[in-house]
């Protein structure tokens, strides 16, 4: 990855700093966790009227 952003030759420049791929995908399985944990009920799409709707 970063040779690959060494050969960009057009746009703009890449000024994202180099990420621990381990460690993201740890973080996110973390946070992903803690989201399943605290259950939060999933909203009724089917009580949700359409806008164009007018009954």
């Amino acid at each position: 990855m970063i040779e690959a952003r060494r050969q960009l030759l057009g746009g703009p420049p890449v000024v994202t700093k180099t990420r621990d791929v381990d460690a993201e995908a740890r973080r996110w399985r973390e946070r992903r966790a803690t989201r399943a944990a605290t259950d939060v009920p999933e909203p009724d799409l089917a009580a949700r009227r359409g806008f164009f709707r007018r009954h």
